[in-house]
């Protein structure tokens, strides 16, 4: 090889150009950061509402969400986590540990109160409604 230096420059150059390119990638995208610090805080009523639309996902047991008690302790837009009480045509109720995602998606799992299954159970929805 006559001029190993140019394969050298020429791998640091590769490198130097791949930098530049994951760098950009990482830089903050303007509408993304306003759109997450300007989010409609969730009202415990609006994700009550949209838990009451759920169907009971205990394994032999069927019917709609007729009561529904949620609550958090932080005091964030999106008050992750929430907990929640839903009580179904059967007993027990079931007690949920709730994610509201950016897009006001939720999931959650849990277990019924005094009568834990095997597994967890899942419930999720879209999406919670805003409040004016």
């Amino acid at each position: 090889m006559k001029r190993p230096w140019t394969l050298v420059a020429l791998v640091l150059a590769v490198g130097l150009a791949g930098s530049i390119v994951a760098l950009r990638g990482h830089e903050s995208n303007p509408a993304f950061v306003a759109a997450q610090q300007n989010l409609t805080p969730v009202a415990s009523v609006a994700l009550e509402r949209l838990l009451l639309t759920t169907s009971d996902p205990r394994p032999r047991f069927s019917g709609r969400a007729h009561q529904v008690h949620c609550a958090t302790s932080v005091h964030t837009a999106l008050g992750n986590p929430w907990t929640c009480v839903v009580a179904y045509q059967r007993q027990p109720k079931v007690r949920y540990r709730v994610m509201v995602h950016s897009d006001r998606s939720i999931q959650g799992s849990g277990q019924p109160e005094g009568a834990p299954v095997r597994g967890a159970l899942v419930v999720h929805g879209c999406c919670v409604a805003q409040t004016p």
